[in-house]
Order: structure tokens, then sequence, then C-alpha cells
């Protein structure tokens, strides 16, 4: 069964991939750039055909290759005239930069698209936690009998605020701020508690007890950071928006730190970056345990998956990279403020370096991902 869940979790990332590219397709055609083949899937191909098009604006015709491939590792768009010289005026390299510039960008937005409405469901049937907005409080779950808690007068679902004058609740990585307070409590402390009871304020006062070499208070409490998400569809879209901004610049500002790091020589903890070994190993565990729990469940990490998958392939493949769209987007750029072509010769080597550093670092994750899988 494993086995089968790695196959889904492949077909799931060439589905990703496979739009992300349709993106480019789409937009190439529609603006009347030459499009060679299409493909889902990369490596030998399995089957395919040929289909003619009429031009765009004209009555002539392209005849353009569709194929689906053996590997289930993405697929790709080649346009005509991409990587070599070519006469004809519907080559990449020469049509308006402008069009060459939006026919890069849809790639990257397909993948924002398909993001953006799987989020507006999710949060629309509070599927999912609002990651950015932690709880500013400790709800108390259950009271351990004739211990201090109790005895105090807490009782379940009140929702606790602070400690001696000391907010609690849940800093902006999910992490409890109750606990390491509580580590600095004696024994024989007045420790004086506020909680939210309904819609009233309480101040209560706790004196904590040793029980088996532990100081308690005598109270469980629900160690959830974030709460689900809790509007109607409408109020889902700009939800939906601020998520995925959120995200954009919590994952920019995460590869900022990493940067960093390599330069003054800090130590990147394993697992840090993920690649596709990662991705689908991680994606293939969850959707056997969503599928265990209940079809509802498997299907449910699906969804979630290839939305944040998605949102990361469009956030990922706009960094100013040679090899990457947003290397191109900037190259695209310096010639529709000049005027002039960034010179072949010279777009063509920063590309290749560019793609070797992009292999080497593919080869680096990759080894990353099989050690924390093997440990």
């Amino acid at each position: 069964m494993t086995v089968l869940y790695i196959i889904a979790a492949l077909l799931m990332l060439t589905f990703i991939v496979s739009l992300h590219e349709l993106g480019h397709y789409l937009i190439g055609r529609t603006l009347g750039i030459g499009i060679v083949e299409y493909s889902i899937g990369m490596g030998p191909k399995l089957f395919g055909w040929k289909k003619s098009h009429k031009i765009r604006g004209t009555e002539e015709l392209e005849t353009i290759k569709y194929s689906v491939r053996l590997l289930p590792l993405g697929g790709f768009c080649a346009f005509l005239g991409e990587d070599e010289a070519n006469p004809d005026p519907r080559a990449m390299t020469n049509v308006p930069a402008w069009k060459r510039f939006l026919t890069v960008l849809a790639g990257p937005a397909m993948n924002f698209v398909l993001a953006f409405v799987i989020t507006v469901g999710l949060i629309a049937t509070g599927s999912i936690n609002n990651v950015y907005n932690p709880k500013q409080y400790i709800e108390i779950n259950e009271l351990m009998e004739d211990m201090p808690a109790a005895r105090a007068g807490l009782l379940p679902g009140d929702r606790l605020l602070a400690v001696d004058g000391h907010k609690v609740g849940f800093d902006s990585d999910g992490n409890n701020t109750l606990r390491p307070y509580l580590a600095t409590i004696q024994e024989g402390q007045k420790v004086t508690v506020t909680v939210l009871r309904g819609s009233e304020e309480l101040t209560l006062t706790v004196v904590p007890e040793q029980m088996d070499g532990q100081l308690l208070m005598g109270f469980k409490y629900d160690n959830m950071p974030f709460e689900a998400y809790d509007v109607g569809l409408f109020e889902a879209v700009p939800e939906s928006f601020s998520f995925m901004w959120k995200t954009v610049k919590a994952t920019y500002r995460l590869l900022a730190d990493l940067v960093r790091k390599l330069f003054v020589g800090e130590k990147i903890p394993e697992g840090t970056v993920t690649g596709v070994v990662g991705i689908v190993a991680g994606a293939s565990e969850d959707m056997k345990a969503g599928f265990g729990a209940g079809i509802g469940d498997g299907f449910f990490v699906i969804i979630y998956y290839i939305m944040a998958i998605s949102l990361s392939l469009g956030i990922m493949n706009l960094l100013p990279l040679p090899a990457l769209d947003g290397g191109r987007l900037v190259a695209l750029l310096f010639e529709m403020v000049t005027g002039k072509h960034l010179d072949r010769r010279v777009e063509g080597i920063i590309n290749l370096v560019g793609l070797g550093l992009l292999l080497l670092l593919m080869v680096f994750v990759t080894y990353s991902d099989i050690r924390t899988l093997l440990k």
C-alpha cells in the first residue's frame, strides 16, 4: 500500500507542475507565441498526438505536439525558438518583451490561482487553522479532583489569560508561553491567575502543591495554538488573500535567514529545506494516515498538499535566480526598461550557471531528505 501512496504523491506533484506549465501554454498561445510541445510528465514518451490550431489573428495553422511521458515528475511546455535562434516572427525570442514577460509570469500565477481557490474552500469550511493568529489564551480542559486549581474555583472551559500579570497563550511560532513561566514558580507561592469565563473576566489565586516530585496546579489544558477559521464564503476570500500573502512573506524571510546562515557559517538544521524526496515521503505518509482514518480525511490530505505545494512552487519560481521564472522575469524587466535585449551569449552563460547551481542545490536537498528519512 505504501507504494501506491508514493505513486499518488508523485502524480499529485505532476498535476501541480503540469498546471504551472499550462499557465505558460495558455498565455503563450493567447499572445501568439509559437508552441512546439506540451507534455505531462518527463522522460521517455508513453504516447502522444499532434493537433493543428489556428494561429491567433490569422487563417494559418500551427501544429502542436501533446504527450504523456513515463516519469511522473512534472511536465513542460516547449516554445518555438526558446533555446535557439529562429527567424519565425512567432518564435519566443522574436516577440515583444511584454508578451514574453506575461507568458513567463503565467506559470507561477497559475499556481497561485490554484492555491487561492483551494484556500478559500478550506477556510470557508473551517478545515484549516489560522496559523498566523495564535491564541492569546490557554483553555482549561480538565481539572484534577481536590487539587489547587479546583479549590481555587477554576472550571473546565475557562480561558487562562495571565499568570501573575504575565500574559499567556502562544507565540507566533505556536509555542506555549505558559509552560516556561510555570517552571519558575516556587512551592507555597501564591499565583494569581486571570481567566475569561464566558464574557466575564475573573482573578483567582492558586497555590501549587507537590505531587510525585512535581509542583502542580492541577489542571490540563488545550495545547492547540491555533483556532480553526470561522467565517463564511465571502469572508473567506479576503482571509485567503491574507493567508497567502503572509505565507509568501514568511517563506522569503526563511530563505533570507538560510542565506544569512550560509554566509556566516551557521549550521542549518536538517529538514529546514525539503526537496522532491522529502515532499513525496511526507505526502505519502500523511495520505496513508489520512485514508487509514477515513476516506474524507484522506482526500483532505490530498487537497491540502495540493494547495501547499502549489503555493510553494509559485513562491519559489518567482525567486530572481537564473533558470527560474523569477530570473527570466528580471531579465525581461531589464529589456522592457532599457529596450535592449540581454546579449544572447551572456544570457546563455547565466542560465547555464544558474541551472548548474540549481542542480547542485537539488542534489544537496535530496541528500538531506534521504538522511532525514534514514534516521
